[in-house]
């Protein structure tokens, strides 16, 4: 049998083990050995070989064999050394005032780049600020705030706005430069574009279509529209034709849903009143949203052919709500129709197009690749993603390659509102647009891109940023405790409400009063919504919007609407006392305003047996009597009816030998207290938690 490497017999002129000679030497002095490694020679006194060191048990020699640390080790060591330790971890600190730009959902690791640390020190760093996350985890921006302040940073956390505009900048893609460039000889006039919006069953659709001279009722399920749709007409305008787009929504929720994606598709809001119903709910919700939107209104008051009509009520009713007619004295348009007869069609046609005049400036340079917005799309079984698309500005092609949202591809074909095949698309021209890879959402912005390439590549990254934004949890946008913070910070001077009842009464009561508080200099208290009835979808998508906190009095959320209020960080405030409500405003505009807490007991455990530790102290052998005892929770400790030590930790929980994060009731448990030490049998441990309270 062939002898193994430890019985090889030495060869000859070499030396036998311990006669100082040690075997063959390889690069560095190690005995065949790439990494340079010393050894020795065997169990005698060693050899003084210039690789090698003394035997295993040996007196030694006088080898070089120790390794040299390279430079960037030796720097990376100092700077360890130098950088102060927080929980045992060296970690760079900044002085107070160094700013670090973070993207949403950004990680730990992402951070660590930006401050050249190591990635695990911040995550035990968190975990010693009491938050538990992996390096790659996505974290909201109060994490950062709170990792960044440990440390020495300010972070910022970039808007979305800014996000889209540092993600296209990487791709030399600049429309603000774009936008500078152009003069007023590259500008042509444009279209407007027009949004309908009113109460349900006042006729919103019937106007449309006198408007198009096209049977759309006719089509929809029991006559109320169930998508959206985008159409242009041509109108005789002073012996020249002018081309009006109109957006037709389901009531305003898509109106909002697109504002809250960031786009402004609506030049002109056109509010369509009943005259015989007069101001409805849903035309107050409408005439809010478009106002808070700034966008001007034309009023159309319909169904004059109707007995019964009333306009000068209707008149009167929104002059309530700051849309006051031109003979009252107001700069708002007020047009009588009736879309049954056809009656009044082309004076409302007329009154859009002064308002665009007046108000508006009509203009963009076609002259240039196109943008635009993503109005609808749907995925249709035989033509794939069909997306409707506004263009804004430029030119749209038969052949562009788009981006939209996370949708991109190259435009196979483009359809009008009558089906019919479109090879461009100029500014404020709605089309059908096939030949994306998927179904963009209402609202996404679309460009063209040099190639096909660009696109994709642009579309993969918003969709990664969507997806890490997504995963980090939602910070709250404005709280009523914070709001005197977000005005020092200079984020906001505005205090938007929604004020949201059980009764019209109560809702004027309480706004009236609202408007009365002394807000002070710089702040402003303002009503962009009130309604009767529950908290709605519509409430909080507007909250989300304009930044606002909705009031309810007397009233509750509607199914799924608390849930999508916390995903969008929307603060809601239930009051059944007018005068509570009137007071937290107040103190929220002085700045006085601060949560309340209250204690809510976990559970309760008897001590059995105390066992003295001398590493960890005293520790209560017990039993859960009620409730939950839960690892890191505050504690208490009761001595026949008298508290012997109050606002104590749980420090340590273990079920026998393991660790546990909590223990139920009618279990034993090992329960640590610190350094606190004075327990005895027969004492009960109370564990308990601060609560924000809600007010009421």
């Amino acid at each position: 049998m062939m002898p193994n490497r430890t019985e090889r017999p030495a060869a000859p002129g070499r030396g036998a083990p311990g006669a100082g000679a040690g075997p063959r030497r390889g690069p560095g002095g190690a005995p065949n050995s790439p990494s340079g490694a010393p050894a020795g020679g065997g169990f005698g006194k060693g050899g003084r070989g210039r690789g090698g060191t003394a035997g295993a048990f040996g007196k030694g020699g006088a080898g070089r064999g120790k390794q040299r640390k390279s430079k960037r080790a030796k720097r990376q060591e100092l700077e360890q050394m130098s950088a102060p330790s927080l929980g045992g971890v060296s970690v760079p600190r900044g002085d107070g005032n160094t700013v670090v730009t973070m993207r949403r959902g950004s990680s730990i690791t992402d951070f660590a780049d930006k401050i050249e640390a190591n990635p695990a020190a911040l995550v035990t760093v968190l975990f010693h600020l009491g938050e538990m996350a992996t390096a790659t985890q996505s974290l909201d921006e109060d994490t950062f705030e709170v990792l960044g302040t440990e440390l020495g940073y300010k972070i910022q956390v970039v808007s979305p706005e800014d996000e889209e505009r540092e993600l296209l900048s990487s791709f030399d893609i600049d429309f603000d430069a774009e936008l500078e460039a152009e003069g007023d000889d590259d500008l042509e006039a444009r279209p407007p574009v027009v949004t309908v919006m009113g109460h349900v069953d006042h006729g919103k659709t019937r106007l449309l279509d006198a408007v198009r001279n096209t049977k759309v009722v006719e089509g929809e399920h029991g006559g109320i529209t169930q998508h959206i749709g985008a159409y242009q007409i041509q109108h005789v305008h002073e012996d020249s034709t002018r081309a009006i787009t109109f957006i037709d929504t389901p009531g305003h929720e898509a109106f909002t849903a697109m504002r809250a994606r960031g786009a402004k598709v609506t030049d002109i809001a056109v509010l369509v009143v009943a005259a015989d119903d007069g101001v409805m709910p849903q035309t107050v919700e409408a005439l809010n949203h478009a106002q808070a939107a700034n966008v001007p209104i034309v009023v159309a008051v319909n169904k004059m052919d109707k007995e019964g009509a009333n306009p000068d009520k209707v008149k009167g009713q929104l002059t309530e709500y700051g849309l006051v007619p031109e003979e009252y004295g107001g700069d708002t348009m007020f047009v009588h129709v009736s879309a049954l007869q056809g009656m009044g069609i082309d004076e409302l046609l007329e009154a859009v197009l002064l308002t665009a005049d007046a108000a508006l400036d009509m203009r963009a340079n076609p002259n240039k690749d196109a943008r635009g917005i993503a109005i609808e799309a749907n995925l249709d079984r035989g033509r794939g993603a069909v997306a409707t698309v506004l263009v804004q500005s430029g030119t749209l092609n038969v052949g562009d390659t788009i981006v939209a949202g996370t949708a991109h591809g190259r435009v196979r074909a483009m359809f009008d509102e009558n089906g019919d095949v479109v090879t461009k698309a100029e500014p404020s021209r709605p089309v059908q647009v096939l030949g994306l890879s998927n179904v963009p959402r209402a609202g996404d912005t679309f460009f063209v891109t040099d190639d096909e390439r660009t696109a994709r590549q642009i579309a993969e990254k918003r969709e990664a940023a969507d997806r890490n934004a997504a995963l980090a949890k939602r910070r709250k946008r404005i709280s009523l405790e914070d709001f005197d913070q977000a005005v020092a910070d200079g984020k906001v001077d505005t205090l938007n409400l929604i004020l949201k009842g059980d009764v019209s009464g109560a809702v004027e009561a309480l706004e009236d009063s609202l408007l009365k508080i002394d807000v002070g200099e710089g702040v402003q208290l303002r009503v962009i919504h009130r309604g009767v009835g529950a908290i709605t979808q519509n409430d909080v998508n507007l909250a989300t919007v304009d930044n606002a906190i909705i009031i309810g009095f007397n009233v509750k959320p509607a199914e799924r609407v608390a849930d999508l209020a916390e995903r969008e960080g929307v603060d809601m405030r239930f009051y059944s006392v007018i005068y509570a409500a009137i007071d937290d405003i107040e103190l929220a505009l002085k700045g006085m305003l601060k949560p309340e807490y209250e204690e809510v007991q976990l559970g309760t455990a008897e001590v059995r047996e105390v066992f003295r530790s001398s590493k960890f102290g005293n520790i209560a052998g017990s039993i859960v009597r009620s409730g939950i005892i839960r690892r890191n929770s505050r504690a208490r400790v009761l001595r026949d009816g008298k508290v012997i030590g109050d606002n104590l930790s749980v420090d340590s929980l273990k079920r026998f030998k393991d660790d546990a994060t909590e223990v139920r009731t009618d279990f034993e448990c090992g329960i640590g207290l610190g350094s606190f030490n004075d327990v005895k049998e027969g004492d009960t441990i109370e564990t308990f938690e601060m609560r924000e309270k809600p007010r009421v």
